[in-house]
Parts: C-alpha cells; sequence; structure tokens
C-alpha cells in the first residue's frame, strides 16, 4: 500500500519540525493535513540520500588519495626547514585522517539507509531523526576536509613558484573560497522563500541581483509569495 496513515502523533510533529535535509525530504512525502504518508515517495527519497552519500563517499575516497599521494611523494620533507612547510605536511596528514573519518561516517550512513528502508515508516522516521545529526557531520567533514587539502597547497606553492605568483595563487584561493562560502550560504543554508522581482522576470542577471537576494534571505522580507512546503507554517 503506497498510502500510510500516521496515528502517533508524536511521528506527526518530527514530521513536520526540523529544517534539515533530512527533514525536507521526510516532509515532503507527508500530506500534513491528512496525516497520509507516500511510501513511493519515501522511496524516492531514500534513493536520493543513498545517491548524495555514495557521491560524498567517492569524494571523501578521492580526497584521501591526493592527500596520501601528497604525504609519501615528498622526499624532502625530512629535510624541510621551514616551518610553514611543515605545517602544510602536517595538514595534509590530520586530513587523511579526516577523509578516512569522513569516509566511515558516509559508509555507515549507505548501511544504515539501505538497512531501514523496508521497515515500519514510524520506525524509518524515528531513526533518521535520532541519527540525522551523525549523518550531516558528513558534509562538514567534507568541507573540512576540502580546507586541509587546499591550505597546504597555499603553502607548499611557495616553494614551486616565484613569491608575487604565489601571492597571487593565495588571493584567488580566498576569493573563490570566500565566494562558495556565500553561495552554499544562499542556496543551502537560508531558508529558500522568494518573491519574484522585475530582474527575475526579465531575466536579467548579474552580480549585483545575488547580493540582493542574499541580504533579503539574510534580513528577511515580512511577506514571501514562494515558499517551501516546510516553511509554510513559520
Amino acid at each position: 500500500m503506497s498510502l500510510i496513515k500516521i496515528e502517533d502523533e508524536d511521528i506527526h510533529k518530527l514530521l513536520v519540525s526540523g529544517r534539515s535535509y533530512f527533514d525536507i525530504l521526510l516532509y515532503n512525502c507527508y500530506d500534513e493535513e491528512k496525516k497520509i504518508i507516500d511510501k513511493e515517495k519515501l522511496n524516492t527519497a531514500f534513493d536520493d540520500l543513498l545517491d548524495n552519500y555514495g557521491d560524498l563517499l567517492n569524494m571523501g575516497i578521492m580526497l584521501s588519495g591526493f592527500q596520501f599521494v601528497g604525504i609519501i611523494l615528498e622526499k624532502n620533507l625530512s629535510l624541510t626547514e621551514s616551518y610553514e612547510m611543515s605545517v602544510a605536511y602536517f595538514l595534509l596528514s590530520v586530513g587523511f585522517l579526516i577523509s578516512m573519518f569522513g569516509v566511515l561516517i558516509c559508509f555507515i550512513t549507505l548501511e544504515y539507509l539501505r538497512g531501514c528502508r523496508d521497515e515500519t515508516v514510524e520506525f524509518i522516521v524515528v531513526g533518521i531523526q535520532k541519527y540525522k545529526w551523525i549523518f550531516k557531520s558528513a558534509d562538514a567533514i567534507l568541507y573540512s576536509d576540502c580546507i586541509m587539502f587546499t591550505v597546504p597547497i597555499n603553502l607548499l606553492i611557495y616553494n614551486s613558484l616565484e613569491l608575487n605568483l604565489s601571492l597571487t595563487y593565495n588571493i584567488v584561493c580566498g576569493f573563490l573560497f570566500i565566494i562558495g562560502i556565500f553561495i552554499h550560504y544562499m542556496i543551502i543554508v537560508a531558508k529558500q522563500n522568494y518573491n519574484l522581482t522585475k530582474d527575475d522576470l526579465e531575466n536579467n542577471i548579474s552580480i549585483f541581483n545575488i547580493f540582493n537576494t542574499c541580504n533579503s534571505l539574510l534580513n528577511g522580507e515580512e511577506n514571501y509569495k514562494y515558499k517551501r512546503r516546510i516553511y509554510k507554517n513559520d
């Protein structure tokens, strides 16, 4: 049976609360008024989660491979006199451990999701709510791993390039990092509530429109016309 009635009031409260990626996927399978969850949509949500964490697993393995190669191929590590170079290789080594830990978290998440997808809906909802902070930690681990991979490169590059080129590389890297954080907050972290503007209707795209959108998300507006389903009760 595709449509399942939720009789447990605690399960209903779990389904309509929370704002994480997991909460949004579960809520989109749920009819809040009728208290009915669509099992077919839930299976689709599971497929999406499995794909996402499979991609995170592969990326963690790839980064760990680069970090491992960077560590073992450095023949002059023991002869390095620069303190900055020692810090760079230390960060590479720590980043390798973080990568492996992130891969472990992704593997655990995949195993859990595959193992519980045929359980009762109530079990699935409670289980995901109980462990979602662990599952979501894989995202944070991946972000920190990217930093632990990028910072050493910004230090090691001084061994290969002239000072002015190395500084230029550092500036470009810092600029892209700030833009990446900005875009990530705007699209992933902030509540996705919208009002159409004249620029949207005319397809006028500029960097100023992006800043205006982010400012609107940061400060909020009194009335949004277009909201995620899960935010309509806010």
